[in-house]
């Protein structure tokens, strides 16, 4: 079954230096693909179809769909490269914060299905969405660390030294307890009693 699709280039394609590639479709030298295809594209590799599945499907080649791809799986965005384009965005505290509790929520969610979530849900706009690297970093970083990182570092070490010095004097006093109950019962340990069997025999 073959799904119609989307050409390319629609007629400005007839000015500029191009042409029909391997596969049928149209396109031209020197312009990125139209973002109509660029969005299909990133929502057909959503829905688990393979590159060169989508390459056949649009007629792109293989090259430019991976590239593509790259592009969004690193930046977040289908619009092509600009030289000297805005440096990475710096995600907000509350957009950290989401991330976080989405993936706690469901700790195997893609960095791609949080981007889009956070989308969704207006927790950011297409200008301010941090790109799927920087969700990665940030999961990474901030959200898959133990759980006592989360606590200030001061307050976590006070209250571990605590429970060790409360752990080690437990152990003190129960040491210390059993031998003072041997000496309240009289009861003398093994070599304190030979030895006063000696005297005795002396």
């Amino acid at each position: 079954r073959s799904s119609p699709a989307p050409s390319p280039s629609p007629s400005p394609c007839v000015a500029g230096h191009g042409g029909v590639n391997q596969l049928g479709g149209v396109f031209v030298n020197g312009r990125p693909l139209p973002d109509v295809v660029r969005q299909r594209i990133v929502e057909l590799a959503h829905q688990g179809v393979r590159p060169c599945d989508i390459s056949r499907q649009l007629r792109v080649s293989h090259g430019c769909v991976s590239k593509i791809l790259g592009r969004y799986y690193e930046t977040g965005s289908i619009k092509p490269g600009v030289i000297g384009g805005s440096k990475p965005k710096v995600a907000t505290p509350k957009v950290v914060e989401k991330i976080a509790e989405y993936k706690r929520q469901n700790p195997t969610m893609f960095a791609w299905e949080i981007r889009d979530r956070l989308l969704a849900e207006r927790v950011c706009d297409n200008d301010t969405v941090p790109s799927v690297s920087s969700i990665n970093r940030i999961i990474r970083t901030k959200v898959q660390q133990p759980p006592n990182q989360q606590v200030p570092a001061s307050s976590h070490s006070i209250a571990s030294t605590g429970s060790v010095t409360q752990v080690s004097s437990v152990s003190t006093d129960s040491a210390g307890s059993s031998y003072s109950i041997s000496g309240i019962l009289g009861i003398a340990s093994p070599g304190t009693e030979s030895n006063k069997r000696k005297r005795d025999e002396g």
